[in-house]
């Protein structure tokens, strides 16, 4: 520390509260849905406007899309997935790592695909718990926060639509360890046929991909907005979107 004078030392220090600060507020899960809040009318009019047009639920890739609509007012976007279904990050707002999900509740349960693992545990060989942990783990530092949209379908065609903001380590995300599946295939049984844990679920016959299932309510406090639209309603084709823009075929 001897080459450095008081003033360099009072910089330093001033520099190292910037960067923590920094950090702090970029993975404080509470400042980003504070922000996303503001949001909920926005939230409303887009996924109200897709369903003008569209009769199919929204999913992986258009989630993608529409969630890049919704906050562009209020983030800038610097790396959006455009329905490449790599694994990990999807989207990239305020230079926070985003990965993209949808899915429909039932009942209170809610089922999310993640990553195949073909390449870790198979029928041929079904891995051990460290190499298929450490892959997980490698893919998943590609992003932050998981964006969630969630579809609860009603009676009479009714939808509702649920976002939620949810940090990559909450509980319902973590594996730490895994257990064997014991099951059958054909005349064969006690066979391993994938592994588990409390909220996640492999199975080589559905091509080795991670599952995590839990309850809604495990993610309550995650929920930043929701919106319920009317799908009965008559759509809009292209033809008349086309024309409404003073064209004519």
């Amino acid at each position: 520390m001897k080459d450095f004078t008081q003033d360099d030392i009072i910089k330093i220090i001033k520099i190292q509260s910037i960067c923590r600060k920094w950090l702090v507020s970029k993975n404080n899960i509470y400042t980003l849905v504070k922000k996303f809040k503001t949001l909920k009318q926005t939230f409303h009019a887009v996924i109200t406007g897709y369903h003008m047009i569209n009769k199919a639920p929204i999913k992986e890739s258009v989630w993608e899309e529409i969630n890049c609509g919704i906050v562009k007012k209020v983030c800038l976007i610097t790396d959006c997935a455009n329905g490449n279904h790599a694994s990990g990050k999807d989207n990239k707002f305020d230079n926070i790592n985003y990965s993209n999900k949808s899915t429909k509740v039932e009942g209170n349960n809610i089922s999310i695909s993640s990553y195949r693992l073909t390449s870790v545990c198979n029928d041929a060989n079904k891995g051990n718990p460290d190499e298929i942990l450490k892959e997980i783990k490698k893919r998943d530092s590609s992003f932050d926060y998981y964006s969630i949209l969630i579809r609860k379908e009603k009676e009479k065609e009714l939808i509702e639509y649920m976002w939620y903001i949810i940090p990559k380590d909450y509980y319902v995300f973590k594996t730490d360890s895994l257990t064997p599946k014991i099951g059958k295939q054909g005349k064969k049984i006690n066979l391993v046929v994938g592994w588990e844990s409390k909220y996640s679920d492999i199975t080589f016959s559905m091509s080795s991909q991670l599952w995590y299932k839990f309850n809604i309510k495990d993610i309550e406090k995650y929920k930043v907005c929701s919106t319920e639209i009317d799908n009965s309603k008559s759509k809009i084709n292209y033809s008349q979107i086309f024309q409404s823009f003073g064209n004519s075929i």
